[in-house]
């Protein structure tokens, strides 16, 4: 009774500056300061927002207008040279028509530098190195042209001397043109690392205050508050030990003392009930036995049948894992990739110009990331054809026109290895209506196969009409003079990740995904690739299409990636 009638005048009385009163008005002081670091962080934000976009609309294309100018200037200086050195009329012709193409590039990049710097009011420099350009190109054609045209004595100096220094002025203006862009790019980073070192500086003493006042305020309510609560947890700790006797003095009216007294009541009501617990554990424990005993006879009938649902289960996860890591990890490779073989381009261009010794290495990184790149494309595609979502782009094209694509990009490789490489063009052309890429993909395999496995030999490119079950066919064959392959070989030759044996993956290299790759996307196209080869003389590889994929031709090709991906 005694505890109720307290309990029943505390609920009557106001509590001041309760617990939950001080902590909101803490929390309210840190938001405020919180608060107010984010309205000057927005503030801050947005100068470095617009600074930062000046330097990437206007300084940093500024900077590569300039770097184009003087890769113009330089290879218009160039032109001049071999004009002059050229006897040939044809060579003349041509040099002067690059010249007129160097001449429309340079106005189009003036137009651009005009149109970027119309934002900001002009640039005395672009008007001085557009005037050092037209004089220069006006030399040009009215002096230096008609004079090396007529003299093919091949003599260099007199005709470049009369023109150094209007080619000197040239670069000149256009150095200093680069000059007054880096310098207000210079200008422009060195702002917004003012604006950040404002603003860091602002944060930081926001922060520092925000944490005095937050300890300061947190160790004054702690050690008030952690005497009572040490009162409660000593008590609480009796209690869970099982003295169900203990209780806590009620002597405050906020949050503590409403806990106190409910705990003083929770005592009372396990007091009650523990007996009633006791009786029923036993009951419960008896019920549990029965229980457990029948679980266990259901384990055992039903072990089997979960056995072999398991297995199941895991290989097709496993399957599906496969095919997720795979397109996951290839996407995810192939981004950062395409950055770095643009970065690599850009250097190429300015290594040109300005270090080009470095082009060389620069050459070799391009190929190594290009090499990387087909390889995690093609692991892509084979992640798509298993999932069955590679699409087919439809369209009618030139076979004869498509296979010389593929000479042109093979021939230098070939060529490196001491190869020949060879078209067999029909005399009639053949139009085929298919998904070119994808048959652009399939040969450029093959042919690439063909001259990593063949040292100082003859690749041949073949291209013949077939019918197939009443069907018009291409048939294109891809035959070298390489190491060839034995029977074992050849039945392993289209696994994904399999090459013919280890001594050919740890000589040549590769995935061994090309070929499986390859044929994936010839049966989607509803035709197939077949291959004869012998040790040491060579392989012969054929791929046989159909001529045209219409709306019958789609479904063949959807129900062959369908067996496929099976």
């Amino acid at each position: 009774m005694s505890l109720h009638a307290r309990g029943h005048t505390s609920s009557h009385t106001p509590m001041i500056f309760s617990i939950r009163t001080k902590l909101l008005a803490a929390f309210a002081l840190d938001l405020l300061l919180m608060v107010s670091l984010g309205f000057f962080g927005l503030h801050q934000m947005s100068e470095m927002n617009e600074k930062a976009s000046f330097v990437e609309t206007t300084t940093i294309p500024s900077l590569d207008i300039a770097d184009n100018i003087n890769f113009i200037i330089t290879k218009y200086h160039g032109l001049q040279l071999e004009y002059i050195i050229n006897n040939s009329s044809a060579d003349k012709t041509r040099i002067e028509q690059e010249l007129s193409d160097l001449e429309g590039q340079m106005s189009q990049q003036f137009a651009s530098y005009q149109q970027i710097e119309g934002a900001r009011g002009g640039t005395p420099s672009l008007g001085t190195a557009k005037a050092a350009w037209d004089a220069f190109v006006e030399a040009t054609h009215q002096r230096f042209l008609p004079s090396a045209r007529q003299s093919n004595t091949g003599s260099v100096q007199p005709a470049l001397n009369r023109l150094n220094p209007l080619y000197q002025a040239v670069v000149s203006a256009a150095q200093q043109l680069g000059q007054e862009n880096q310098r207000e790019a210079t200008e422009a980073l060195g702002d917004v690392q003012q604006g950040y070192q404002t603003s860091r500086m602002v944060v930081l003493a926001d922060t520092i205050v925000t944490l005095v006042l937050s300890a300061v305020i947190g160790l004054m309510l702690s050690t008030r508050i952690a005497s009572r609560v040490r009162r409660i947890t000593t008590a609480t700790v009796a209690v869970a030990a099982g003295d169900l006797d203990r209780s806590v003095e009620v002597a405050t009216r906020d949050e503590l003392g409403v806990l106190a007294k409910n705990f003083n009541q929770m005592v009372d009501s396990l007091r009650s009930q523990r007996a009633a617990l006791e009786q029923r554990n036993a009951e419960i424990a008896e019920s549990l036995r029965r229980q457990q005993q029948l679980t266990e006879d259901l384990i055992r009938g039903k072990q089997a049948e979960e056995e072999a649902t398991r297995a199941r289960t895991a290989a097709e996860a496993a399957s599906q894992a496969k095919s997720m890591f795979l397109a996951t990890m290839s996407h995810e490779l192939r981004t950062p990739l395409t950055a770095i073989l643009g970065y690599a381009q850009l250097l190429h261009m300015r290594a040109s110009i300005k270090q080009p010794d470095m082009v060389p290495e620069l050459d070799r990184l391009r190929g190594a990331g290009k090499h990387l790149l087909t390889i995690i494309s093609n692991i892509l595609d084979f992640s798509k054809i298993e999932q069955g979502r590679m699409d087919l782009d439809i369209t009618s094209f030139s076979v004869s026109q498509l296979v010389q694509e593929i000479v042109g990009i093979t021939e230098p490789l070939a060529g490196d290895q001491g190869n020949r490489l060879i078209a067999s063009l029909p005399a009639e052309e053949i139009a085929m209506s298919s998904d070119s890429s994808k048959i652009r993909q399939i040969l450029f395999n093959l042919t690439n196969n063909a001259i990593k496995f063949t040292k100082d030999g003859t690749i041949r490119i073949s291209i013949a009409r077939a019918t197939q079950s009443a069907q018009p066919c291409v048939v294109f064959t891809v035959e070298d003079t390489g190491i060839g392959m034995s029977a074992e070989q050849i039945a392993k030759l289209f696994q994904p990740f399999t090459q013919a044996d280890a001594s050919v993956t740890r000589r040549y290299g590769g995935t061994g995904l090309g070929l499986a790759l390859s044929r994936q996307l010839a049966r989607m196209l509803g035709g197939e690739i077949a291959v004869a080869s012998t040790p040491g003389v060579g392989s012969a590889f054929t791929l046989t299409l159909p001529l045209t994929i219409g709306p019958e031709g789609e479904a063949q090709a959807g129900s062959s990636l369908m067996l496929a991906t099976a």
